[in-house]
Parts: C-alpha cells; structure tokens; sequence
C-alpha cells in the first residue's frame, strides 16, 4: 500500500549554509575581528580551534567556520520557519565578507536534513520504496538487498543546482554521563529508526556580494526546496 508523505510530514534536523570564494587572504590578519564581533552577536561563543587557515567557534545558537576560502554556520536545532537561522547566517556572513573583503562567492549553498522517525528501519525502508523513485524491478543485485535503503539525485543547470539524498537508516546513541553532573541517570541509550532527506541547493554561476542578501536566499531557497520536495512526493 503507498505511503503518502509531505515534507510536512518531516522536523528539519539539521541545517548548514556555506560561502565559498577565493583565497581571502585577509584572514591572517582580521580573524580576530570577526571572533569579537561573533562574541558580540552570538551568546556564549568561544573559539573551539584556531589555526591561520581556519578558525571555529561554538555558540548557543549554532556552530561557525572561517576558513581560507569558504565560511559556514551550521545548526542541529534549526527553528521550524528558518528565520532566526537565516538571521544568524547573514550576520555572520557580512561580518566576514566586510571584514575579508570578499566581494564574489563562488558558490552559495544551504542544505538541510529533514527526518521522520518510524517505529523500525523495516517501516522506514517501505515509506522510501513506496515513493517508488526508482524504475527498478525489486530483484537483487549485486548479491545484495532487492530494493535501495538509499537514493541520490543531482540536478544542475547554469545558474542553480540541487543534490537530493534519501536514506533509510537505523542507529544508537550510547552516553556516559560524568558523576559529577549527578544526574538521576548515569547512562543515556536511545534507538532510532527513520526516513532522512538530505538536500543541498546551491549556485553554479559567481554571486556579486551587492546581489546577496543570505537571510532572503536561505529562506527562499527553503520554500524552493519544500515546493519540489512535495512535487516529487506526488502531492
């Protein structure tokens, strides 16, 4: 029997947005600017590695990167309406483009990992066949399970291009707590199963920093991403 999913069916579990441009050489001397302005933005942000090519730091609100020719800020706990998380991002990225002087990206990409838990990997392994993506007989191959746990598509064209990832997976997570936190239990185990969706929408052609505002992109791009989503889901 098909099973019939929406994105609305999915909670956003992870979310990434990334710059890339040239060598900006720059940040061998003004990293310690944009840190000090993240520690102002940001609450309870700390530099976690420094080095001359790539310096990160962690916040409450999510985990940055300024690296040689690219910069990142990535969250687990992304808000549903991606707003705070595109505010967070063009923040941080004005910082370090004003600051490194940055004035082409060559690539803008925001992905993000949806996640819909079921009860086993069997349930979830049915929802991804029943989308029934792939026009193959369910036989075996390569000496191997009749039906995919996994699929990828890419589609590119000149200005913008998108990966699509879906994925069947089960997993453990398995935590000692210190004693002296003295919790009431010293041990977390947890099982998950579930179906993931695992996107990445980015540009191919150069961006002008005068024609990139990130916090109207990322939540542009996101409408995009859930409009084709459900396209491809059938509804």
């Amino acid at each position: 029997m098909p099973v019939h999913l929406s994105v609305a069916d999915f909670k956003a579990a992870n979310a990434v947005c990334e710059l890339r441009y040239e060598n900006a050489y720059l940040i061998y001397d003004r990293t310690g600017l944009v840190c000090r302005e993240a520690r102002g933005f940001y609450t309870n942000c700390n530099v976690v590695t420094a080095s001359p090519n790539q310096t990160i730091f962690q916040a409450d609100e999510g985990a940055f990167a300024l690296e040689l020719s690219q910069c990142r800020f990535s969250t687990n706990r992304p808000d549903p309406s991606l707003e705070k998380f595109a505010g967070h991002c063009k923040t941080f990225f004005d910082s370090v483009t004003i600051h490194l002087d940055v004035r082409v990206f060559t690539r803008v990409g925001f992905r993000i990992t949806f996640r819909k838990d079921y009860k086993d990997l069997d349930e979830a392994k049915a929802a991804l066949n029943s989308l029934k993506l792939v026009n193959l007989r369910p036989e075996e191959r390569f000496g191997a399970a009749p039906e995919p746990h996994e699929i990828f598509f890419r589609w590119e064209g000149n200005q913008v291009g998108a990966m699509l990832r879906l994925k069947a997976e089960s997993g453990k997570i398995d935590i000692t707590l210190p004693p002296e936190l003295e919790a009431e239990k010293s041990e977390i185990h947890k099982s998950f199963n579930g179906l993931i969706l695992d996107v990445d929408y980015y540009t191919v052609a150069p961006v002008e920093r005068s024609q990139l505002d990130a916090s109207a992109w990322i939540l542009r791009s996101a409408r995009t991403i859930r409009k084709n989503l459900d396209t491809i889901f059938g509804n």
